[in-house]
């Protein structure tokens, strides 16, 4: 973890949380659990505000006298089976901010509760972003904020960005430095950019058939050979890298060592930071001149097991609070990168190129569905494995493509250090 995201971290730990265990269990006191990312790699997110954050809790504050907030942040590799303890012993949190398929895992492992949340506030929320939360007359859980993937660079070497692959291909070829990422999700617009996005969603979602094997129609199977030929050249482009780690990305981009990369807007925040003016923000190159369609990250609220009445309906408040049009747009400004999810919300894309392409880039986004969490977990992990042995392999397409035809079972997974 580098330094900066670490004194972040810290400084928001020691402003917001108070008193340990000895205070659970307070009626006015909420707990809430922030999930950061994996503890495996370098990168945190970056995507809140720490000034905001402590704003709004003191705003709640002020129309619920007496009510403490309480955060505790915790890495994604170990939020479940640290939720899950402390929920074993009645001490779980009244409230949690997490990624949509760590809320879908809470809610399977019955570490979370689907709540009734009847407000015509609710009806502010953009439809797309609650479909796959609803159960009944419940949400399981709450879009917060949402994350579109976009196109980042330095305006010093790329004037103007590209709107197509070929126009990013020919950049390169003249000798600009561009960074991608090896992370299915991360890499799932050049799959859009090529016409190959439903062969990748239905490669995800395939059942193996019963000899272990997945089966691929030829009309995907033509498909996913033309992105992965399409990988294999640009793999052999001497001014392309792969990187498997997003903030490697930035970070060289940061250093002057890539001209262009793409990446999700939570990097935003601190590469404005630390690029200043130069940053350019666009939105992901497609097709003939069309953008490409990226996926968006939502931040999304799930409510714990074990709270009080009073603390339920505290935190619904809480909720509902930070969804109303006024604490959005906030958030939306305090933290950039971070788009709202209440559609009334005005996005000042006419007098802010930046908010124009991460507008742009949200309307022609996609949302990963994560009915069956674990399942989708580990098909990605597999086919993460499969793409980075064959870029660093440069493996043949066809050789690829028999690797995914034959399945998980049938391949060997990468020692990872």
């Amino acid at each position: 973890m580098s330094a900066r995201p670490a004194r972040t971290l810290a400084a928001l730990a020691a402003i917001l949380l108070s008193g340990g265990c000895q205070g659970w269990g307070v009626n006015e006191s909420l707990f809430l659990y922030v999930e950061t990312d994996s503890t495996q790699t370098r990168a945190v997110e970056l995507g809140d505000s720490q000034q905001r954050a402590r704003k709004l809790i003191e705003e709640f504050r002020q129309v619920n006298p007496g009510v403490s907030i309480h955060v505790r942040h915790l890495p994604s590799d170990a939020f479940l089976s640290s939720t899950a303890y402390r929920t074993s012993r009645a001490l779980g949190p009244d409230l949690m901010v997490t990624r949509v398929v760590t809320a879908l895992r809470l809610n399977q492992q019955e570490l979370s509760e689907s709540v009734e949340l009847n407000s015509p506030q609710l009806e502010e929320i953009d439809p797309r972003f609650l479909q796959d939360f609803r159960v009944g007359g419940k949400l399981l859980a709450v879009p917060l904020m949402a994350q579109p993937d976009v196109a980042c660079y330095d305006r010093r070497r790329v004037p103007t960005p590209p709107s197509d692959l070929n126009g990013l291909i020919g950049l390169s070829a003249k000798g600009l430095k561009v960074g991608l990422p090896l992370r299915l999700t991360d890499l799932y617009w050049t799959s859009s950019a090529l016409q190959a996005q439903g062969a990748v969603k239905r490669l995800l979602e395939a059942p193996i058939s019963a000899s272990g094997s997945l089966p691929i129609n030829p009309a995907d199977r033509q498909d996913l050979l033309r992105w992965l030929n399409w990988l294999n050249n640009v793999n052999l482009q001497q001014n392309v890298e792969f990187s498997d780690d997003p903030l490697d990305l930035v970070e060289r981009l940061e250093q002057g060592k890539l001209g262009w990369i793409s990446c999700n807007s939570l990097w935003l925040d601190r590469l404005g930071k630390t690029l200043g003016p130069s940053l350019g923000v666009s939105q992901l190159p497609g097709r003939d001149g069309e953008p490409a369609q990226g996926l968006t990250r939502l931040k999304v609220w799930s409510f714990g097991r074990h709270s009080t009445p009073r603390q339920r309906q505290l935190a619904k408040e809480f909720v509902l609070f930070t969804l109303n049009q006024l604490n959005q747009k906030r958030l939306m400004l305090a933290a950039p990168g971070n788009l709202p999810v209440n559609r009334d919300v005005l996005i000042p894309s006419k007098s802010s190129s930046l908010f124009a392409a991460l507008a742009g880039s949200l309307d022609h986004a996609e949302l990963m569905s994560f009915k069956d969490p674990e399942r989708i977990e580990i098909r990605l992990a597999w086919i993460d494995d499969v793409l980075e042995r064959a870029i660093v392999n440069a493996e043949a397409p066809a050789e690829v493509m028999r690797t995914l035809q034959a399945g998980p079972a049938a391949t060997p997974r990468t020692n990872q250090p």
